[in-house]
């Protein structure tokens, strides 16, 4: 009788044996796994999760734990990547079973969200992801070759070593404020520039005067699409990234068409809407939710924030104690004048105000902002506008897993 058991990799071994696994079901070599873990300063052996049949490993996952920006609030996510089973052990639903324990090993972690890319949805969703639709924009190149090709005052060139921290900086000072982009530490960047998330050529970055105004990552797909996988820039340095999108043009002769999942201001916009860009929606992205109490407790500075941003720190009725469901879990959010207290409910409750949300629409609300949800014309409705008013969304290409 065969035994399954399902479990954290222990030792190099194993980890190289899910290498092996890697290489084998995925058209990449084992290698590309190798290194972007070796490289990876996040990294720690009980990432790794395996589904061995009588001792041999029939199927890993591999999860990247990384912090995302929630305005000036940081929140754990844990990326789930490098899915796989091998051939002879499908349609026995180890992936699946090794999915279950691996969100409750986060949970129990401390995670607050998890993030996977993929294209068959109705998997992930029986696991408990759920997808998240986030506009991208895309243009023809051969109607958008004039508007790109401006005369500029900066000079492009690729990336060199020396550029790092001035990089660092624009990426900080852009993303600041934002939902959803990852906190990048030096680690970070130095592990990505050695496994090479991009190719080093298609590292742009536009000078001026001895400072860097602007970069530009990009990837070239086999479908001739010019992806944007990273860009940032200092405010209203839109001719810089012009620069940058005509040059990186020029490096990907064959490229037809240019797509891009930007946040809402972002200076490619400028350049890609009036070229003539269709803005489609983007499906790829599935999250999920680990602890509503503890996520909710970790952002109650921002909220209280947009509180005070709302002028509803006076309504009649204060304090209010708003009781959220979402899912399968209650959470309070105290509001006492101009601060915010999130609690966990463990058993009796009181509470004045009270929205019931799906595991979807909390994460709607989270990610995209109150916009995003038909909320009732309530008063609870309201304080849920004000918290969650919303704030520009990405997540690069560049970091996915």
């Amino acid at each position: 009788m065969e035994t399954i058991e399902i479990r954290q990799a222990v030792h190099r071994g194993e980890l190289e044996q899910a290498y092996d696994l890697w290489g084998a079901v995925f058209p990449e070599d084992r290698s590309f796994f190798q290194e972007r873990l070796d490289y990876d300063p996040a990294y720690r052996m009980e990432t790794t999760w395996l589904a061995l049949a009588d001792g041999t490993p029939a199927a890993a996952i591999q999860i990247f734990p990384f912090r995302m920006r929630w305005g000036s609030a940081e929140l754990k996510v844990g990326g789930i990547g490098s899915v796989a089973t091998r051939p002879e052990f499908r349609r026995r639903g180890l992936a699946q079973r090794i999915l279950r324990r691996i969100s409750e090993y986060m949970r129990a972690q401390g995670f607050d969200l998890s993030l996977l890319m993929t294209g068959i949805h109705s998997f992930y969703e029986q696991a408990g992801w759920h997808t998240i639709p986030e506009p991208a924009l895309s243009v023809s190149r051969a109607s958008s070759n004039e508007e790109f090709a401006l005369p500029s005052a900066y000079v492009i060139r690729p990336f060199e070593g020396a550029d790092l921290e001035r990089v660092m900086r624009l990426y900080d000072d852009a993303t600041a404020g934002m939902i959803g982009p990852m906190v990048r530490t030096p680690g970070y960047w130095k592990g990505q520039l050695a496994w090479r998330a991009v190719r080093p050529e298609h590292f742009l970055v536009a000078e001026a005067s001895g400072e860097v105004a602007a970069y530009l990552r990009f990837k070239w797909t086999a479908r001739r699409e010019l992806v944007i996988g990273d860009c940032c820039c200092k405010p209203d340095a839109t001719d810089a990234v012009r620069a940058l999108l005509s040059r990186a043009l020029e490096l990907a002769g064959g490229a037809e068409t240019v797509r891009a999942g930007l946040p809402a201001g972002h200076a490619l916009q400028d350049v890609l809407l009036p070229a003539g860009a269709a803005v489609e929606t983007a499906t790829g992205n599935m999250w999920k939710a680990l602890g509503l109490a503890r996520t909710l407790d970790k952002i109650t500075p921002e909220l209280a924030r947009n509180i005070r941003q709302a002028g509803l720190r006076d309504v009649s009725g204060m304090p209010v104690s708003l009781l959220i469901t979402a899912g399968g879990e209650e959470a309070l959010l105290h509001l006492y004048g101009e601060t915010v207290e999130a609690v966990p409910v463990t058993g009796s409750v009181c509470y004045n105000l009270a929205v019931s949300l799906s595991d979807s629409e909390w994460l709607e609300l989270l990610l995209n902002g109150a916009s995003a949800l038909d909320l009732p014309d309530s008063l609870a409705g309201h304080y849920l506008k004000a918290l969650f008013p919303g704030r520009p969304y990405v997540f690069w290409n560049v970091d996915y897993f």
